[in-house]
């Protein structure tokens, strides 16, 4: 698990540090490369749209990688997008589902919490990392 702030800067953070555990845990390049893209998403998401802080946790039991974002609300202040911009915007979650088995948008008191499961090779000795652990 690793917590950070709800800011754009946070996602290549976040990226990088799922990388490093999925790698540890000896899953491939391609499912790494997958998992990235989605937490990626998931992890800009909760930037754009949560308050103070997002939450990412990782889990991994036998070919399932769980993913999970929750992030602290939203922001106080309205954001409106116009047409320019959801074009940029607003297509995170449709990648997400065409890439996972299953996907999951849930309001929590506080916040949101948005969960992806991902069908990956299974790792045959998943090494133990600090703050993130094999569920």
């Amino acid at each position: 698990m690793i917590t950070l702030p709800a800011e754009l800067a946070s996602v290549g953070l976040a990226r990088r540090w799922a990388v490093g555990v999925l790698a540890a845990w000896g899953l491939d390049a391609e499912d790494r490369g997958t998992a990235a893209l989605v937490i990626g998403e998931l992890a800009a998401n909760a930037a754009l749209y949560g308050h103070a802080e997002m939450t990412i946790r990782l889990a991994q039991r036998n070919d399932q990688l769980r993913v999970c974002v929750r992030d602290s609300g939203v922001p106080s202040t309205a954001r409106h997008l116009d047409s320019r911009e959801f074009a940029e915007h607003g297509r995170g979650l449709g990648i997400v589902r065409a890439l996972a088995d299953s996907a999951e948008v849930a309001r929590e008191p506080g916040g949101w919490r948005v969960g992806a499961v991902l069908r990956v090779a299974t790792a045959e000795n998943p090494a133990p990392v600090s703050g993130a652990r094999a569920a």
